[in-house]
Formats: structure tokens, C-alpha cells, sequence
């Protein structure tokens, strides 16, 4: 018996459109048409999984009840406030990457 591969939704642009609500499709698809047009270039190739991987992750915020009060919360610099650090335990190395590229 061979192993079936497994779905990721994380890059699957029908799976984000039904987890993000409403208001946040036209944007998705908007920046899904751009990386997916940029993609077709061979040194842009990443765009298109990069933006699925961001906007599963923004379906997932957005989906919560609560993101919009939490947004205009930081947006007024009021609310729960998380260092990079301590949100993102690799962010030193992460950051360090990115300034190598």
C-alpha cells in the first residue's frame, strides 16, 4: 500500500476562501492573481506559496471574533502588547537571514 499525500490547506486558495470572511476575499484574490501572474517568471517562483501561507495565516486571525477590536486596539497602541521576540522564538534568526538576502 502506497502512502496518499496530504492535503495542506495552507496552499490551497479555495480552502483560504472559505476560512476567510467575506470582507477579506476580494483582497486574497487580488494578491493571489498578482503572485500567481509574478510567478510565472522562473526568479518569482516563491511568491505564490508565500502569499497562500500568509493568507492562510490571515484567514485563520481574521476568522477570529475578536480581530477587529484587537486590531484597532493596536492600531490606538492600547491592548495586549507581545515582543517579536518572545511571539517568534527564531526571530533573531530569522531577521539575521533576511538581512543576508
Amino acid at each position: 500500500m502506497s502512502a496518499q499525500p496530504v492535503h495542506d490547506p495552507r496552499y490551497d486558495p479555495e480552502a483560504i476562501l472559505r476560512a476567510l470572511p467575506e470582507k477579506w476575499r476580494p483582497v486574497f484574490l487580488a494578491q493571489y492573481h498578482e503572485a500567481w501572474e509574478a510567478a510565472r517568471e522562473p526568479g518569482e517562483y516563491h511568491r505564490l506559496p508565500e502569499v497562500l501561507n500568509l493568507w492562510w495565516l490571515n484567514s485563520i486571525a481574521f476568522s477570529d471574533p475578536t480581530y477587529d477590536q484587537r486590531a484597532e486596539e493596536a492600531a490606538r497602541g492600547a491592548g495586549e502588547v507581545v515582543a517579536f521576540e518572545e511571539a517568534i522564538p527564531d526571530w533573531e534568526e530569522r531577521l539575521a537571514r533576511a538581512r543576508r538576502t
